[in-house]
């Protein structure tokens, strides 16, 4: 896991931000792992389509709370125009990872939207509304 995210977390005490957390991770780790490869085994694919659906799923609950962090952060040097964890997520397949340099510019702004949320909620922490 991010060495950041991972400090992070020891300070919020909330299991569905702690999925949030992992499952990204889980995903970031596989596109990284894809892109860098330039293609992608059968069952690379099948482990990206499970990745991204627990991700889906993660995230969900938690878009309202990471509105304010992702609109905070940069993209390639300029301020985000659209949600980095939506835009990862649009992805369908694999495959579409390989070669896609604008997929691979939203991970940093992505990881710093969530980092901002992990230190929001640490330092004042809300009741989770069922995330």
């Amino acid at each position: 896991m991010n060495p950041v995210t991972r400090r992070l977390l020891d300070d919020v005490d909330d299991p569905a931000l702690a999925e949030l957390a992992l499952a990204w991770d889980a995903l970031e780790e596989l596109v990284v792992q894809i892109y860098r490869q330039g293609g992608c085994s059968s069952s690379q694919a099948a482990e990206f389509t499970r990745r991204r659906r627990r991700c889906r799923l993660a995230v969900r609950p938690w878009l309202r709370h990471l509105d304010p962090h992702w609109r905070a952060v940069r993209v390639a040097g300029d301020p985000a125009t659209k949600n980095p964890f939506e835009a990862v997520l649009a992805v369908d397949h694999a495959e579409e990872v390989c070669g896609n340099w604008a997929l691979m510019q939203q991970l940093p702004a992505a990881r710093e939207a969530l980092n901002g949320l992990l230190l929001a909620r640490a330092a004042a922490p809300l009741v989770s509304d069922g995330a």
